[in-house]
């Protein structure tokens, strides 16, 4: 009688502990996989707050208007590490953790994407929040809420991505993509199709 009590008290013990875990009644942080619990698809927001999304504090308007001066993107991103000029007016930048490119040989010079690879490189302001290289897709649900969408597609990519589009035009945007083993960001690229 007296082992059938112990027995019963030890796995009385486990299955309060494990639920304890489950409902991170201990220091240990519960994540569930954003693949099983996130709604599918683009995150879309206006056209204007599109238009407000900054990258080192900069609007895209900002970095096109500025595209032709040098001097001006490497005191936002700092000194390239190389520049390199295609025949058909493109001109790439590679800093420490970021590539920028733009088209140079037009009228009016554009910002044709921005891809940062360290969390030191870019930050990003979307709808007032900042997102950065190495944050955990928990940071991103606590500051855009639980209706967060992401894409996956593992045809194409092992990983997933959040992406902010403006509800005018959905080919352009922002990707966030995130580590499918850790959950955290691993790039952000703006881009736009040309």
């Amino acid at each position: 009688m007296k082992t059938e009590i112990s027995l019963l008290s030890i796995i009385a013990l486990l299955v309060l502990s494990q639920s304890l875990c489950a409902q991170g009644g201990t220091d240990q942080t519960v994540t569930q996989n954003p693949l099983t619990t996130q709604e599918r698809g683009r995150n879309i927001i206006t056209q204007k707050q599109y238009e407000n999304i900054t990258y080192n504090g900069h609007t895209i308007a900002q970095l096109n208007s500025i595209a032709n001066d040098e001097e001006l993107l490497y005191d936002i991103f700092g000194s390239p590490s190389s520049k390199s000029v295609s025949s058909f007016g493109s001109i790439n930048y590679k800093f420490t953790g970021l590539d920028l490119g733009y088209y140079a040989q037009v009228e009016n010079p554009y910002i044709s994407g921005i891809t940062a690879t360290s969390r030191s490189a870019l930050t990003v302001k979307v709808l007032g929040k900042s997102i950065r290289v190495g944050d955990s897709f928990e940071d991103l649900k606590q500051q855009f809420g639980d209706d967060l969408k992401i894409l996956y597609t593992p045809e194409l990519d092992p990983d997933y991505s959040i992406s902010f589009n403006s509800e005018f035009n959905e080919w352009d945007g922002l990707l966030i993509d995130l580590d499918i083993s850790t959950n955290k960001i691993n790039e952000i690229t703006y881009f736009i199709n040309p």
